[in-house]
């Protein structure tokens, strides 16, 4: 099982009206689920994507999308508007939830975790089993945060020498476990 955990410091965490973009830039989280889930005409059953929001008005929320059972979706960005705004007013979506907790919490429950920065190890040179991958918003993780998970033995790798968008880390992440796998 592959995990993408996403540390989103303005993404909303309850209704709203308007855009993802006006929404805490829920269009990162928006993005990285696209990229974390979906091939072409399916889904990623082996994947999880974690968002950890701390934006207005009750942070932390964490925000689970499960590939193992997540059904009726779309991947455009209307559909997942409002889905995020039904499970934010209590609804329910298949292979969605969220609950109260902060992403520290989450971080020290991991097994094999690796945090995707252009200053780590060559991840074409790493072996993997249970990896879970830690990104950052359009800041990136807090200094703070990346010192806590450095503590809990997260190690840093590297997609390459270039500051990728989020959702364009995960995407490349998810590309290069393929093909390893694939060999």
């Amino acid at each position: 099982m592959r995990r993408f955990i996403l540390y989103s410091r303005i993404g909303y965490t309850g209704p709203f009206i308007g855009s993802l973009l006006e929404a805490g830039r829920l269009d990162t989280v928006y993005q990285c689920i696209l990229t974390s889930l979906f091939v072409s005409h399916g889904i990623r059953r082996d994947v999880e994507f974690h968002a950890f929001l701390y934006g207005k008005p009750n942070p932390p929320l964490h925000l689970t999308v499960d590939g193992r059972t997540l059904h009726d979706v779309r991947i455009d960005e209307s559909t997942w508007r409002d889905i995020l705004n039904n499970v934010f007013s209590g609804g329910v979506h298949p292979g969605i939830s969220i609950r109260k907790e902060g992403i520290e919490t989450y971080a020290k429950s991991l097994k094999e975790s690796y945090i995707l920065s252009e200053k780590g190890e060559d991840i074409k040179e790493v072996r993997f089993e249970d990896p879970s991958f830690f990104v950052g918003d359009h800041v990136g993780l807090p200094k703070k945060f990346e010192d806590l998970l450095s503590k809990i033995g997260a190690k840093k790798i590297s997609i390459g020498r270039e500051r990728y968008l989020a959702a364009s880390a995960i995407d490349i992440t998810n590309y290069t476990l393929d093909e390893k796998e694939a060999r």
